[in-house]
């Protein structure tokens, strides 16, 4: 083993940092001046020389690369290079000699490694050290392929950000264009009045030069018994067209020179020049579900907010409800065909109808709104919408051939639920696979689905048998759940930090459950907090409320929550 470190002959006060180990086999005191990480040997200047005449090959070191000197020792100092010997028991540290004599000598106990060590290879703890390594060294393999699985997601998560700024600016490109549509189509309707007027005067000032031209040649014309009076009838009507001639004249030569001009709105090129990006680049924290932390809610207190708009004829089922990033409420309107947007205060202040009715909403990571659209027979549809500026806007949208009565997407990928099937979409309407299938009970068995933010769970509420299952992002099922506060068909809400909401309309409850969805943590809400017969729940994290869609009521209830 390499010898390393300070040492003191016999009695001498001489400490080097790095002594020669061949020298001290012979118990001589000399400093190192090379080290050999083949040999783990230090040498000095007389056993460099002959080291290498028999290691011709091996790579040594000199003082300038003192930082490869030192290499893995167990019975040498890290610090010092010297032997291990001795155990301060107060600062619970081994020590060499050196750091004894610098940082040790007015220590109360310390302890000789030997008498330390004594039967210690026969101790549990030593015997199952193996094994605490090969599980500390498990767990780094697998910290290390999840930070490497880190970097392929930093990559990704940039060249989303990219097509997200792009997109963004896309958008604003569209805005613009739309704002300079609707300024030329103005400037157009203006230079085609101004054109007509100017027009008709050029046509009516010829039509009067015409006429008096005609007049004239007409009046010089005359001859006869009655050339006389008729020469005066037709000099008073020439007089009366002369002053009505003259009076346009005037009246128009009035009338200002009339030029097109654009005033700019002021307020939007130095909007544009105080912007310094298009928004804000940060870092988001991701926390994996095994580490986050449930919060758990209780319902305390409750408002009502009608959704009423003159067109609707039958009762409210409002059956999804998604809240924007602009604090801004989707609702979808079963009986009413209807999507209805909703400010932060939960007036309604615009709508979109729907081909029929609406069974399920979700959001995208690009804030588009998916309504599973089916009536039982022939429509089975999923519909794309967009809100801009406070009104919602129709993108786009694609047919299934099974039935949709439930949706979730996460980052691409579309979960749409049938009668009692979870197929999995690209967002173009693409059929990729059926991820799961309930044989729990024959007929229509899914309720609701809906996704972890993370991607790595989907949970499933059931008809028939009120449960919830959570599957694996491949369909496996890794949990089931139930209550006995879940009597009747169940939906559920999984909010953006990844709190799970299941709620229950025939009991009028709502209950959270743990994001492994095994566990209840807690009844959030209850008929006597004046919930009934929940279709639709959306936990807002801006605001800390819970708020639920209900059957046959024009208005819907926000609970507000506090952390129990």
């Amino acid at each position: 083993m390499a010898t390393g470190g300070s040492s003191i002959y016999k009695g001498s006060d001489l400490i080097h940092d790095y002594s020669c180990s061949k020298c001290e086999e012979s118990d001589l005191n000399t400093e190192a001046t090379h080290f050999c990480p083949q040999c783990e040997h230090y040498l000095c200047d007389k056993c460099v020389n002959l080291h290498n005449g028999y290691h011709t090959k091996h790579t040594v070191y000199g003082r300038g690369d003192i930082q490869k000197w030192v290499g893995f020792s167990f019975d040498r100092c890290d610090v010092h290079g010297d032997k291990l010997k001795v155990h301060c028991d107060d600062h619970q540290e081994l020590c060499c000699s050196v750091c004894v004599a610098l940082n040790h000598r007015l220590c109360s106990s310390i302890s000789h490694l030997p008498d330390l060590a004594m039967f210690f290879l026969n101790t549990a703890e030593f015997m199952q050290l193996p094994e605490a390594v090969d599980n500390v060294r498990c767990r780094l393999d697998k910290l290390t392929n999840a930070m490497i699985k880190d970097q392929v997601s930093l990559k990704d998560s940039y060249k989303n950000t990219i097509a997200e700024i792009k997109a963004f600016r896309k958008e604003i490109n569209t805005i613009l264009d739309k704002l300079e549509k609707k300024t030329v189509e103005q400037l157009d309707r203006l230079m085609k009045d101004l054109k007509k007027t100017i027009k008709d005067d050029i046509e009516y000032c010829a039509n009067i030069n015409e006429q008096l031209k005609t007049m004239m040649e007409k009046l010089q014309q005359i001859t006869g018994k009655d050339k006389e009076t008729n020469s005066y009838i037709g000099f008073r009507i020439c007089q009366t067209k002369l002053s009505e001639a003259k009076s346009t004249i005037d009246e128009k030569q009035k009338i200002p020179t009339k030029r097109i001009s654009f005033i700019s709105n002021e307020t939007v090129l130095p909007f544009f020049r105080n912007l310094n990006s298009l928004g804000n680049v940060d870092s988001i924290i991701f926390m994996p579900i095994r580490t986050a932390c449930d919060h758990v809610y209780k319902a305390q207190g409750s408002s009502r907010y009608s959704v009423k708009i003159k067109k609707d004829e039958e009762e409210y089922i409002i059956v999804g409800i998604s809240e924007l990033p602009s604090g801004e409420v989707v609702i979808a309107d079963q009986n009413n065909s209807r999507l209805k947007l909703l400010n932060n205060q939960y007036q309604v202040i615009d709508y979109c109808d729907l081909p029929d009715y609406p069974e399920h909403m979700c959001l995208t990571e690009s804030q588009e709104i998916l309504v599973a659209v089916d009536n039982l027979a022939n429509v089975h549809e999923i519909h794309f919408f967009s809100v801009n500026r406070g009104k919602v806007q129709t993108v786009r949208k694609f047919t299934s051939n099974h039935s949709c009565f439930s949706i979730a997407h996460h980052k691409g990928k579309l979960y749409v639920g049938g009668s009692n099937s979870l197929f999995q979409y690209t967002m173009d309407g693409k059929l990729v696979k059926e991820i799961y299938k309930n044989f729990a009970a024959p007929g229509h068995t899914l309720c609701k689905c809906a996704v972890s933010p993370d991607g790595e769970r989907i949970y499933v509420t059931s008809y028939g048998k009120p449960q919830l299952t959570t599957l694996d992002k491949g369909g496996q099922v890794l949990s089931t759940f139930d209550d006995p506060e879940l009597n009747g068909p169940c939906g559920l809400c999984v909010s953006p930090s990844g709190h799970v909401f299941i709620f229950e309309r025939n009991s009028h409850t709502v209950l959270q459950v743990d994001r492994e969805g095994r566990k209840k943590l807690a009844t959030v809400a209850r008929k006597t907090d004046g919930l009934y017969f929940p279709l639709a729940v959306c936990f807002s994290e801006q605001t800390s409320c819970l708020i639920v869609g209900r059957k046959y009521r024009k208005y819907i209830i926000v609970f507000k929550m506090f952390k129990q």
